[in-house]
């Protein structure tokens, strides 16, 4: 494999600002140096957004993890039973709040609760020296931050918007194969639908630390979560589009432009598809479902429109010409078994560790923890274990041998420059391939951390074995609790997205009001988890994934139809057919919901409500709903259980 030059300049970059920040902490004298080290290796991110937004989480984090090691410390002086229960406590509260995040984020809801470890729990007989450990490490970590942050800008570390611009190229030309697919008369592809949803999902990483990437880097970002919507609207549009009648004149008319809006002449057919919405709304016999092809249409090819303009802006650094927030992941549930699933690991192997009666096992304990909360941030707690466990068998030895073989008896920082040297960006390198960079990055943390650059270098042997078999004990821990300890299991994730959508169905059947651009991705998010989690062939079930699109259809023609009706006009008869339309969507009745768009057309017609667009549009949503309840509604039906709400609800 030919390792590309922009990985080799990310790893001598690594060892650069590892060397620097070793150097400006020994200066400095503070005690515990090697974490400078440590903060470079964790920070390893090839792109400079990437390392910046981890550095800037990282900061923060650690800043509230002192202030609680002090405030524990101060609570619980010399008490060791207390003591390691408010760490515990403290751990798992912060595991808790990191399972509502994702990427950095979670990662720095954890690094605060784990600090207070490193800090407090390792001075646990010795109190007074909580104080000046806290100043060390938040020390050590600065100057780490500072020298990645210095090394990437002085040697052009590459940004993230590159990346992000080509991965949303790729969806565009995937999206457009199906939209084509779709239109030209194929049959919709479920699986290929739920593909696109969490290929689109997947962007949310890159787009979140886009905004630490250049001066400019809010616009950037707005431009890109511009740009995913947009991604996930004309998804959504291309399968109620999919829903027309083949052989209708008008619905042909619309998919050849839909497919002529596909190749770029997006101007001309929004023109001849707002002329043709203003002849059909002129004639006397205008028709709901002429109106709600034609719209919607016009919100497939506007979406294509705010496609390009979210690039235009990520690519350009422009303000787009809309800026809409991502919504986060909220599942109680699982934030919930996380957060009990580390308390009994820690707490499991802090008795361990109390029987057993190991020398200095608090080093132990704090890895143990650290290890755990760690892995609550990964998609895979238990691979995250393996990898680890590949990655301490690569770092072990490494350490051993650059400690006792290269530096020997020697205090010469040259020579511990070059002797970490190879290691660091070996480790560096595994970034070529995303799947095992996580293996490199682990190692080079593990490595530092077994190395323990010191000012004076320690070459105890026993030390350096006690705290490989510290880490081997974490892993394991970790390991074990992943598997046995509550494990979330695949079907577990599946039945959360069921159950999410269903609530959700019920919600917006019953009037609750959403805000659109957030519910459509909090679908297709859902979609997104549901297919990841489904990846076994075994445990794929074609007909759910189907049921779930069906419903995430309705639901948002449902949500989209309440807002649209109450923003319409303030006329009294619109506003008291909100009920019978709400009667309507809960038994599934498509033709009442058609009666009452054709209900607000004929109060235009006789001058008793103005025209409006948000008008058209709720005309538009209430024929969208029925048409997806005439289509799919035996599908949702089965898939939402006896009745499309749960008793009491609505």
């Amino acid at each position: 494999m030919v390792i590309p030059v922009h990985i080799w300049g990310h790893a001598l970059r690594i060892w650069l600002a590892a060397v620097t920040a070793l150097y400006v902490a020994f200066w400095l004298q503070l005690g515990g140096a090697a974490s400078a080290a440590v903060t470079v290796a964790i920070l390893a991110q090839p792109t400079r957004g990437a390392a910046l937004a981890k550095a800037v989480n990282r900061i923060a984090a650690t800043f509230i993890g002192a202030a609680m090691s002090i405030v524990i410390a101060g609570l619980f002086p010399g008490e060791r039973v207390g003591l390691l229960a408010a760490f515990i406590l403290w751990i798992c509260i912060c595991v808790f709040v990191g399972s509502y995040f994702r990427g950095f984020r979670a990662y720095a809801a954890v690094l605060s609760g784990y600090t207070v470890g490193i800090i407090t729990v390792v001075n646990i007989d010795t109190p007074q020296k909580v104080f000046t450990t806290m100043t060390d490490r938040v020390a050590a970590i600065t100057i780490g931050i500072l020298c990645v942050t210095l090394i990437n800008d002085l040697f052009g570390s590459p940004p993230v918007w590159r990346g992000l611009d080509r991965r949303i190229t790729q969806a565009w030309h995937d999206l457009r194969d199906y939209a084509r697919d779709v239109l030209g008369g194929a049959r919709d592809d479920s699986e290929r639908a739920g593909v696109l949803f969490a290929q689109i999902a997947g962007l949310r990483d890159e787009v979140d630390i886009v905004a630490h990437d250049m001066a400019d880097g809010r616009h950037r970002a707005g431009g890109a979560r511009s740009a995913m919507l947009a991604l996930v609207e004309i998804v959504q549009q291309v399968r109620l589009l999919g829903l027309l009648e083949r052989g209708d004149p008008l619905a042909v008319t619309i998919r050849d432009q839909c497919l002529a809006a596909l190749d770029g002449d997006r101007s001309e057919a929004l023109a001849l598809l707002a002329r043709l919405r203003d002849d059909e709304t002129s004639r006397p016999d205008v028709t709901i479902a002429a109106i709600g092809q034609i719209q919607q249409a016009l919100r497939c090819v506007e979406a294509m429109a705010q496609l390009k303009d979210g690039q235009l802006s990520l690519r350009e650094g422009s303000e787009p010409a809309r800026d809409v927030r991502l919504p986060h992941r909220k599942e109680f549930f699982f934030a919930l078994q996380n957060a009990i699933r580390i308390g009994i690991a820690v707490s499991a192997g802090a008795l361990f560790l109390v029987l057993a009666g190991w020398p200095v096992s608090v080093s132990a304990l704090m890895i143990t923890a650290n290890l755990c909360a760690l892995s609550t941030t990964m998609p895979n707690p238990s691979k995250f274990a393996v990898a680890a466990m590949v990655s301490f068998a690569l770092a072990a030895p490494s350490a051993g041998i650059v400690h006792f073989y290269l530096l020997t008896d020697s205090q010469d920082f040259v020579r511990l420059a070059i002797a970490i040297a190879p290691v660091l960006i070996f480790g560096c390198l595994f970034s070529a391939n995303p799947k095992i960079a996580g293996i490199g990055t682990t190692m080079n943390v593990i490595f530092l951390v077994l190395l323990a650059p010191s000012n004076p270098q320690s070459f105890n042997a026993l030390s350096f074995f006690s705290q490989c078999m510290f880490v081997a004990f974490a892993l394991g821990v970790v390991f074990l609790a992943s598997r046995l300890v509550w494990p979330v299991s695949e079907l577990d994730k599946q039945r959360a997205v069921v159950r999410a959508t269903k609530e959700t169905l019920a919600a917006s059947m019953t009037g609750r009001k959403y805000s659109l651009p957030v519910l459509s991705m909090v679908l297709a998010s859902r979609i997104s988890d549901y297919v990841a989690a489904a990846t076994n062939k075994d445990r794929s079930h074609p007909e759910v994934l189907k049921g779930l699109l069906a419903t995430n259809d309705l639901s948002l023609a449902s949500a989209a139809a309440y807002a649209h009706l109450e923003q319409s006009s303030d006329d009294p008869a619109i506003r008291s057919g909100l009920g019978p339309l709400q009667r309507a969507l809960q038994a599934g009745n498509s033709r009442r919901l058609y009666a009452g768009a054709r209900s607000i057309l004929r109060r235009k017609r006789e001058g008793k409500a103005g025209l409006q667009e948000t008008m058209l549009a709720a005309v538009t949503d209430l024929w969208s709903a029925g048409v997806v309840l005439e289509r799919e509604g035996r599908r949702i039906r089965h898939f939402a259980g006896r009745g499309f709400v749960n008793k009491g609800e609505g």
